[in-house]
């Protein structure tokens, strides 16, 4: 049997990590090496980390510095053995078959990566992402990526998929960035031979906290999915990978993410060093897209922006409701 190697980073989570280990504990697919990441949490997580290692052989315990997500996340990569890896949040937690279902995809269609949908909990309701339908749907690396920008099927987060090592490679999450899956799963995709969707649910998100990154007003940080989308757009550009179709379509939503953040910029009045650098990126890009195809109404907003700036811009996207 296939060692599957779960990577969770944990911090500020003492009132979720139980549930989350023991829905991983509790897999049906048994062979797992379970790395816990204690980001130098200051609550009790390490003790409870360490009491989970008692119980279950199949559990590490890595007790690091905080260093944020990504960086928890890549030092479970580094100590990760499997032949297949899982990144799991430390507040989620699974259906009981999730990983046996990703694996039997996995190795019946020769993919290298599986994906299954997911269900949001919130306080007061659970919101299916999909209709369920059951369906499985393969792919090539284009694909997928298509998936990401249409935010259909194969989906931009890395919890709710099984890697076959090799793709992983020596691919890891930006340290010190928000959006950390903006920024890899393309290309985790990229490096697929194929990849496989199921249309069932398997994982449970977990959007019910107000102290979680996603649940955190807007801020500065927020503008870190710009850089994401821009790196996106590059690597499609430098690659050639799904040809012009795909470059224009990861140019137009890289287009309206970026005007959509400096906007809030505007309206949250939020100012700081990455507002600069998103603006200066933004002045780049009016330059950038009078020879390379993006809708026109891109174009002018960038162009507003470069020559009246942020609080002309702003006053144009008020007037428009």
């Amino acid at each position: 049997m296939s060692l599957i190697s779960v990577i969770v980073p944990v911090y500020k989570v003492e009132a979720y990590l139980p549930r989350c280990l023991d829905s991983i504990l509790g897999q049906t697919w048994e062979e797992l090496e379970v790395i816990l990441v204690d980001d130098g949490s200051p609550d009790r997580c390490g003790e409870i980390c360490e009491e989970y290692a008692r119980k279950d052989p199949r559990v590490q315990v890595i007790h690091k510095p905080n260093g944020g997500l990504s960086s928890a996340r890549n030092a479970g990569i580094e100590k990760a053995t499997g032949e297949y890896l899982a990144f799991i949040d430390s507040d989620d937690w699974l259906d009981a078959d999730m990983f046996q279902q990703l694996h039997r995809l996995c190795e019946e269609r020769q993919a290298d990566i599986a994906e299954c949908s997911f269900r949001s909990i919130f306080k007061d309701m659970i919101r299916e992402e999909t209709i369920c339908s059951g369906d499985v749907i393969e792919g090539g690396p284009a694909e997928a990526i298509h998936g990401i920008l249409d935010w259909k099927n194969f989906k931009p987060v890395v919890w709710n998929k099984l890697y076959r090592r090799k793709v992983i490679g020596d691919i890891r999450f930006p340290e010190g960035m928000l959006h950390e899956d903006e920024f890899t799963t393309y290309r985790f995709f990229a490096a697929a031979n194929k990849v496989v969707y199921l249309d069932v649910s398997k994982y449970n998100y977990d959007r019910s906290r107000t102290d979680s990154i996603t649940g955190d007003k807007f801020r500065q940080d927020n503008l870190d999915a710009c850089l994401a989308m821009r790196q996106r757009r590059e690597f499609l550009a430098r690659t050639g990978l799904g040809g012009k179709e795909l470059a224009r379509k990861a140019d137009n939503i890289y287009c309206w993410v970026l005007l959509d953040k400096l906007y809030s910029c505007y309206k949250y009045n939020v100012e700081g060093t990455k507002v600069d650098k998103t603006l200066e990126m933004a002045r780049e890009d009016a330059d950038y897209y009078q020879t390379h195809p993006v809708d026109a109404i891109y174009l002018e907003q960038l162009q507003l922006l470069r020559s009246k700036g942020l609080r002309a811009f702003g006053k144009y996207r008020d007037s428009q409701g």
